[in-house]
């Protein structure tokens, strides 16, 4: 491969800008929380080098970082954009191509690394394309998703481009998808209607418990600052979502209109974020809605449609080139199919607002592991 002249670095940077708009909101709430100390959390570098090794033609930079059991030995992480080319000491090498959407890294229990996307090494993209219409560009983002009886269930979310800058993109629609988890192949896929109908971004947060599948969202006000959650609920028929039912505050409704927003959570929770059932009580963990934004909180509660309560503030980011690198951190994840010592594994991502800095500093796009107590969650 060849090194890229500036304007195709250019172009690569004007992609890249796309992904701030999605993390600037300002969240300014200070109410009293419980708190655990920094001590208790254990940074785990090692993780992202498994996921992003430096060299060997996989993904070297990304966020989103969302896994999916796979159920068979492997997890899949999934990124929401991400670089493909070689990183040395940290520097990126200057023909790196820059993938905006949806990338695909399966880790198996041996470490080993596959990698999905379109196109090859010389011009990659996105894993699942959207289709396009000739006139302005489309993509996924990944939601969250789920594994039953080989087949991966997965919520994606399409944008397209509508303007010029870093904020000439709009959401235009859930899709939720089927795949076979052996190859990875699109079985089939479905529009959620409700999502235009309520304005809910549904499919950030999936959750199977009992014998329905709960799926949420959060739906922000026109500014983007403010955001609440909404859940909706659906049944496995044939191995398919259907009869998809929404929570009205009281009880479960048809009518996607009559969804309300879930009781109990106090910040303005972030575009991407967590739930899933652990030790019979069911976990919402998010990180401010904020570009800048550093806190970590979870709740608790006894039933998927909350009300939560006992909000935790789980962890501080504490990056010590916050200011000089221009740094952003954003949308944690869980990733509860990994614990160890009753320890949990979540990671943040990072980003930085001077986006020549991912070619000489690659870590600043790239997510940050680390392991919570659970008792910290819990009690």
């Amino acid at each position: 491969m060849k090194a890229m002249d500036n304007n195709q670095k250019d172009r690569i940077m004007n992609k890249f800008i796309y992904l701030l708009a999605c993390t600037l909101f300002v969240s300014c709430q200070n109410n009293n929380k419980s708190s655990v100390t920094q001590m208790e959390v254990e940074l785990d570098s090692m993780w992202c080098t498994r996921l992003m090794p430096g060299l060997g033609s996989g993904v070297t930079g990304g966020d989103g970082a969302i896994s999916i059991d796979l159920k068979d030995g492997r997890n899949l992480f999934m990124w929401g954009d991400s670089f493909f080319g070689d990183v040395v000491d940290d520097k990126r090498s200057k023909d790196s191509k820059f993938v905006m959407g949806n990338t695909f890294t399966i880790i198996n229990e041996k470490g080993e690394l596959e990698t999905l996307y379109s196109g090859d090494l010389k011009n990659p993209s996105a894993y699942i394309l959207a289709e396009q219409d000739g006139d302005s560009p489309r993509w996924y983002w990944p939601g969250d998703g789920f594994v039953k009886d080989g087949i991966l269930h997965l919520f994606m979310s399409k944008f397209r481009k509508v303007g010029e800058g870093s904020f000439g993109f709009e959401y235009m629609c859930c899709d939720y998808f089927r795949l076979d988890v052996k190859t990875m192949k699109i079985i089939d896929k479905m529009n959620i209607p409700a999502a235009n109908q309520n304005g809910v971004h549904y499919g950030h947060a999936v959750m199977p418990y009992q014998n329905a599948i709960y799926i949420y969202g959060t739906k922000s006000d026109s500014t983007g600052a403010k955001a609440v959650v909404h859940v909706a609920k659906a049944e496995l028929v044939d191995n398919k979502l259907a009869n998809f039912v929404y929570w009205d505050g009281a009880s479960w409704q048809a009518d996607a209109t009559k969804t309300a927003k879930l009781e109990g959570l106090q910040k303005n929770i972030s575009e991407q974020f967590n739930v899933f059932s652990l030790n019979e009580k069911i976990v919402l963990v998010s990180q401010n809605r904020s570009g800048n934004a550093k806190e970590i909180y979870s709740y608790i509660a006894d039933s998927p449609e909350g009300a939560f309560s006992h909000e935790k503030l789980l962890y501080t980011v504490d990056e010590p080139n916050f200011e000089k690198d221009s740094m952003m951190t954003y949308n944690t994840m869980v990733h509860p199919q990994y614990m160890k010592n009753d320890k949990i594994l979540m990671c943040y991502n990072v980003n930085t607002y001077d986006l020549k800095k991912v070619f000489e500093k690659a870590s600043l796009y790239q997510p940050r592991f680390f392991w919570v107590p659970v008792d910290h969650i819990l009690k």
